[in-house]
């Protein structure tokens, strides 16, 4: 059976992994990430190459920025801020001998969810990543949507109100990132720095009203930026990741949420999406990195693209 190694830059570790196409992972870790330049970048990825890449049939990365993944050309690098209008791919392929292929990190994610987990069989979806900021993905006949520029999905920037085109406070990513759910949780708290192992462990354990109101708004804010992109995109299905939405009862008041936005006055006219958490969590960039390259490989074997 065919493995891979899959490779997901991050701002903080470098996670690796080798699997094969029915996802069984042979080895699995990561590195600090170091970040500053080119050099290091690539030196650390091939020390993993050395000791991972041995009998692979290519290299599957994921990584921030403005990606061109079926070219392999990066226009920017997020954290990696030496990324710049580059061939990352091509150069990476020369440096190791072996296919390169790489993909933004957010469409990673939804690629893992179009190929083995909960957007399969779906025909127009979308995939919401909550973190420090907001990754998306767009899905429409059952392909990823990558955009004219490469940049469909970045939720993040998504305004809220518009009656202050100034007003940075209700953005998406200033809404519902991390700073968002924290900023949420001290209003109806009064308490610093509430992440979301905290608060839920006040909801559950000391049931704490206040908190639960927290969180309860801050779901309500995401399902307006839901409701938003719906009224564009008519999807059937809406997946949320991230770290907080290992939380079950996050899910569910985010459906609750949901349900009382979609069920105003306009429901006849903007159809209420099917909410569900993304199969994949930790592992989502790793496994979708593979499935990028497995498709891109067929697409190159078509002649649709210049192999890189």
């Amino acid at each position: 059976m065919k493995k891979y190694l899959a490779l997901d830059l991050g701002g903080t570790a470098i996670k690796y992994g080798v699997l094969d196409e029915e996802l069984n992972f042979s080895a699995h870790g990561k590195i600090d990430a170091r970040t500053d330049s080119q050099e290091v970048v690539f030196e650390d990825l091939r020390k993993i190459y050395d000791e991972y890449g041995e009998g692979v049939e290519g290299v599957c990365i994921s990584m921030p920025g403005v990606i061109d993944r079926k070219k392999g050309f990066a226009h920017t690098g997020g954290a990696y801020k030496w990324v710049n209008k580059m061939p990352i791919a091509s150069m990476l392929s020369e440096e190791f001998g072996v296919p390169v292929t790489i993909c933004n990190d957010a469409k990673s994610a939804a690629l893992a969810e179009i190929g083995y987990g909960n957007m399969q069989y779906v025909t127009n979806g979308m995939c919401i990543i909550l973190g420090t900021g907001i990754g998306g993905a767009i899905i429409v006949n059952g392909n990823l949507v990558d955009g004219t520029h490469f940049s469909s999905g970045e939720f993040s920037f998504l305004r809220g109100h518009v009656d202050d085109r100034t007003n940075r406070r209700d953005i998406f990513y200033a809404t519902n990132g991390v700073g968002g759910f924290k900023a949420a949780l001290k209003k109806a708290t009064g308490l610093d720095e509430i992440d979301g192992l905290k608060a839920f462990r006040m909801i559950k354990e000391d049931h704490n009203e206040e908190a639960l109101q927290g969180v309860k708004e801050f779901c309500l804010d995401l399902a307006h930026h839901i409701y938003n992109l719906q009224a564009v995109l008519d999807c059937e299905r809406v997946l949320i990741g991230g770290g907080i939405s290992n939380e079950p009862m996050f899910i569910d008041l985010v459906k609750e949420a949901v349900d009382t936005v979609f069920d105003g006055a306009f429901a006849p006219v903007i159809p209420k999406p099917q909410v569900m958490v993304c199969r994949f969590q930790a592992d989502a960039n790793l496994i979708g990195a593979v499935y990028n390259f497995i498709e891109l490989q067929d697409l190159y074997k078509e002649n649709q693209f210049i192999n890189i």
